[in-house]
């Protein structure tokens, strides 16, 4: 009586047929996930911030525009640190200018950077100095005016995981070690500038802090906020 079924020889060629497919796909799966890990996590921090500022200038009359202390320690100050403490879910044991060997973005233009992590896991990168209304920020002072009638704000950098790797700044020049912002193109559409050829998405992002907001910095951050 004749039985239907697979040979060895068989089996053993779908098996390695199935292994090459997977190899080939694999990475870009990875790849795939964590993007979208990274985008999901700048959406949140974005929200997080933006709901840290607008519910202080409802209770203490301030926001990001507005600070006058660069202090890092005390939460009742009229500081980014005060700010934060009293409006987001800090985590203080790990916050600090101490952690900096570990999360390897800088913020434009910054060499002291100080950190803050969140409960979440995330953390914010700035310069204090940077943080005071009427100091420079980026290319020009935090309180300018803007075409959109908000200031310029603060530059920062949004770590959606903290320490955890791969500690690259995003951007849209093809570096996978990150940069500091990504150039001005004028005339180029976002998803021109942020090809699938040139876009690293990574866990890190520039912000801007722009009183009662935050939005994203750099096209690399808008293209992950945007999509």
């Amino acid at each position: 009586m004749k039985k239907n079924g697979f040979t060895l020889a068989e089996v053993l060629i779908t098996l390695a047929i199935i292994g090459v497919v997977a190899t080939m796909t694999l990475p870009a799966l990875m790849t795939n996930t964590a993007e979208q890990q990274a985008k999901t996590g700048l959406k949140k921090g974005i929200n997080t911030l933006t709901e840290a500022a607008q519910m202080n200038q409802a209770i203490d009359g301030f926001d990001y525009a507005s600070l006058t202390s660069s202090d890092t320690s005390g939460v009742d100050e009229p500081s980014l640190y005060g700010l934060l403490s009293k409006r987001a879910s800090v985590d203080y044991s790990k916050s600090g200018d101490g952690v900096l060997a570990t999360i390897q973005g800088t913020a434009p233009g910054s060499s002291e950077n100080f950190a803050i992590f969140f409960r979440d896991g995330s953390a914010i990168l700035f310069d204090p100095q940077q943080t005071v209304a009427g100091q420079t920020s980026g290319a020009q002072a935090n309180t300018e005016i803007q075409e959109d009638n908000l200031v310029y704000g603060t530059c920062i950098i949004y770590d959606t995981n903290g320490t955890k790797g791969p500690n690259i700044l995003s951007n849209c020049q093809g570096a996978a070690i990150g940069a500091a912002s990504d150039p001005q193109q004028d005339g180029t559409s976002l998803e021109e500038q942020c090809s699938t050829s040139n876009r690293v998405i990574k866990d890190q992002f520039g912000v801007r802090l722009r009183g009662g907001y935050a939005v994203p910095n750099g096209a690399a951050a808008r293209w992950a906020f945007e999509n």
